[in-house]
This record gives structure tokens, C-alpha cells and sequence, in this order.
């Protein structure tokens, strides 16, 4: 999983701590999750989490990924989704 933002160094290095939080929290080992910019976002990611404004150049640079769009990287809804999804999927 990667979170992406502009620079890849501030909102998405937090979000990328409360998501490990909670994939630790629900007992999901072996997740790597990181942060990145949006430009920069690894192809072999599965998962890209981003700013709404961003999502457009997220799917640009990792088309294959499953996009998660998200409006505060640090209260966010869709991470509880995401973990359910990720339950769901044993990844």
C-alpha cells in the first residue's frame, strides 16, 4: 500500500502511520505500507491512497492499482474500508 501525496514526505508519511495503526490493531501481518510522492509511486504497489485532488495523477502513474481517495489523511473513513477490504482479500 502506498500513500501518495505531492511531495511524499507530510500528509502521506501520517497517513501512512495511522493505516499501519490499524492494520496492526486488526491483526493483519505482513502489509508494507509506505509513503511516497504521487509522481513517484511504485509500479509493483497494489493499493495507492491519495487525496481526492491527486487521484487523477495517481491512477496516471500506477493504473493498475486499486485507488483509494481519501479527504484527510489522518481521520479518514475509508481507512476502516480499506481494512475490511484487505480482510476480505488476505492480502
Amino acid at each position: 500500500i502506498a500513500f501518495a501525496c505531492d511531495a511524499g514526505m507530510g500528509s502521506s508519511a501520517m497517513g501512512a502511520t495511522v493505516l499501519k495503526k490499524k492494520v496492526a490493531e486488526a491483526g493483519l501481518d505482513g502489509i508494507e505500507i509506505i509513503h511516497t510522492p504521487v509522481s513517484s509511486i511504485p509500479s509493483d504497489v497494489q493499493i495507492v491512497v491519495t487525496h481526492r485532488d491527486l487521484g487523477e495523477r495517481a491512477e496516471h502513474n500506477n493504473p493498475n492499482a486499486k485507488l483509494i481517495l481519501i479527504t484527510n489523511f489522518l481521520v479518514a473513513p475509508e481507512y476502516d474500508e480499506l481494512i475490511q477490504y484487505l480482510k476480505q482479500v488476505n492480502l
